[in-house]
């Protein structure tokens, strides 16, 4: 089948064919199939204007040889620099190579794109085949497309910083929780530094997370940020929760670019003049956000916020997992704790049937059946123990039997907080024996309310603090602030169950002086000693 002739569309001004020079016209005859169209025209055709409009096309328009020879350019593409023009017209060879290959393959020849770039800007090239009298040429198109392959690369940056976030296993959760948040925290810093470059510097930052009970948003982790001021709280609402409420709310970024005049913006880093805040997803569902400042006025912008959204989807996934690992790791340790107390049920009634019937038969020294069946009964109180999880304080039952005063522990003041009636009773108890003056507190308000008061003229301020992490009103780190505020030499100790710290106050509290954290259930030689370092090391410092 013979291929169509290509039409060549002719200005109406011309009125008619005859109107053509007659060679002109039989050279255009026998290559294309010429119209003359018969559309209304709203103004005579300008030559100029056209020439003009040429001119401005893109950052430039020529005609190349097959040879690479610029035959023709506008006043756009002739301004540029050598560099530009050399790799304009290799551009224009490689496109009109490409075209031939494809023709020669059976496929429309159409257009294709090169990319070229030189050392101040990146630009495309498109090219297109020109019938001509037997030459190969080309018409080429150059753009600038330095913005979007700009964004191009910042987004395969936001993916290799998020596939680090990512990296998390199984054996982070072997990890002390302070390890494996810090990890993140680190691969945090990095990926924030390569999305948002900014030559020797690091913006500072803050991760706040959604309390599902109560729609707070908690710090998770910070850097050169100032924490609110104790008992001030955000919650994921659109009103006076400031920039993190309404963002945590709505969902939708926040790019502040004038913090002075931005009635949403709250204060947080000193001297903050701009920054932009977007949302923590967990799939579609928000769980908190991520908060980038600077000192700059207008330092971010939408470009900013869009890469920042995209990586706050991978913090999302990278805390997701790490809580999964954590509470899959403590759910093990019960299936494993009931497991042995059931494997174990069996032979303990057996030995108690069996001593019951040997007393009644005389067959054992009445003085050795007391101790067999206190041996027993211990037993089945430490079984009981392990599996009671976070709420438990092994080896406390032999300790108070023998416990006695020991002269460095005599008189010294402890606040203990835990919304656990064992625990906080346990500690109080295994202290007071001690010789500890003991003071419980059955959740974290009471504790900071009698921290600060400790810390008013004439009052005796606390000389150790254990606090639990997780309490229903306030989080083991807010006491932590609260004891270091009365008094900055006070240490404090931290109990969390299984390494799980949903609020992660132990990685913030440690960064800021945390004196030791305990994982439920622990020893109570292991309370005891952290208690006595703690309490030699503030009396030295004292």
């Amino acid at each position: 089948m013979t291929a169509s002739p290509k039409r060549l569309l002719v200005f109406p001004d011309l009125r008619s064919l005859e109107s053509i020079e007659p060679s002109v016209r039989e050279a255009l005859e026998s290559r294309f199939k010429l119209v003359v169209s018969d559309s209304p025209r709203r103004r005579p055709f300008d030559e100029g204007a056209a020439l003009e409009t040429i001119s401005r096309l893109g950052e430039g328009v020529g005609l190349v040889e097959a040879s690479g020879e610029i035959l023709w350019m506008n006043n756009q593409l002739a301004s540029a620099s050598p560099e530009a023009l050399r790799s304009f017209a290799d551009a224009c060879v490689r496109g009109l190579e490409e075209l031939r290959s494809r023709e020669h393959g059976g496929e429309t020849s159409g257009s294709v794109r090169q990319a070229i770039s030189t050392a101040e800007a990146a630009y495309e090239v498109v090219v297109a085949e020109v019938p001509g009298d037997g030459r190969d040429h080309a018409i080429g198109l150059m753009l600038d497309v330095t913005a979007s392959r700009r964004l191009q690369e910042r987004i395969e940056a936001v993916d290799a910083a998020g596939g680090e976030l990512l990296d998390v296993d199984s054996r982070w959760v072997s990890q002390p929780v302070t390890s494996r948040l810090r990890r993140i925290e680190e691969r945090l810093v990095a990926g924030i530094a390569a999305i948002l470059p900014s030559p020797g510097k690091e913006f500072p930052f803050e991760v706040r997370l959604i309390d599902p009970r109560s729609g707070q948003l908690e710090l998770v982790m910070s850097q050169g940020i100032d924490p609110l001021p104790i008992g001030q709280r955000l919650f994921a609402r659109s009103d006076g929760q400031g920039i993190s409420g309404l963002v945590a709310a709505s969902g939708q970024g926040y790019v502040c670019r004038d913090a002075a005049n931005d009635p949403n913006f709250l204060p947080g880093l000193a001297g903050a003049k701009s920054s932009v805040t977007v949302p923590i997803r967990r799939g579609e569902a928000v769980i908190g956000t991520l908060d980038v400042e600077s000192t700059e006025v207008g330092r971010f912008d939408d470009e900013d916020r869009l890469c920042l959204e995209l990586y706050a989807r991978y913090l999302g996934l990278a805390l997701t997992i790490l809580d999964m690992l954590v509470v899959e790791r403590y759910t093990t340790n019960r299936q494993v704790a009931d497991n042995v107390l059931g494997e174990l049920r069996t032979p303990l009634d057996t030995l108690s049937a069996v001593l019951a019937k040997l007393e009644a038969e005389g067959g054992v020294a009445a003085e050795a059946a007391p101790a067999i069946r206190e041996a027993i009964a211990s037993i089945e109180a430490r079984l009981a123990s392990s599996t009671s999880g976070p709420q438990s304080i092994l080896g406390a039952e032999e300790f108070l039997r023998d416990a006695a005063i020991e002269a460095s522990l005599a008189g010294r003041r402890v606040l203990v907080a835990d919304d656990e009636p064992q625990i906080r009773q346990t500690i109080r108890a295994v202290l007071e024996r001690r010789g500890c003056s003991v003071v419980v507190c059955e959740d974290g308000a009471s504790a900071i309310e009698a921290i600060e008061a400790s810390a008013k003229p004439g009052a005796s301020c606390f000389e150790l603090v254990i606090s639990d992490v997780r309490m229903p009103d306030r989080n083991g780190y807010e006491v932590f602030r609260a004891a270091k505020e009365a008094h900055a030499e006070t240490p404090v100790i931290l109990m969390t169950g299984f390494g799980y710290d949903p609020h992660h106050s132990i990685v913030r509290s440690s960064q800021e002086g945390l004196h030791c954290f305990l994982f439920k259930p622990f020893q109570v030689s292991q309370l005891l000693e952290e208690v006595q370092k703690a309490l030699a090391g503030s009396m030295n410092k004292g």
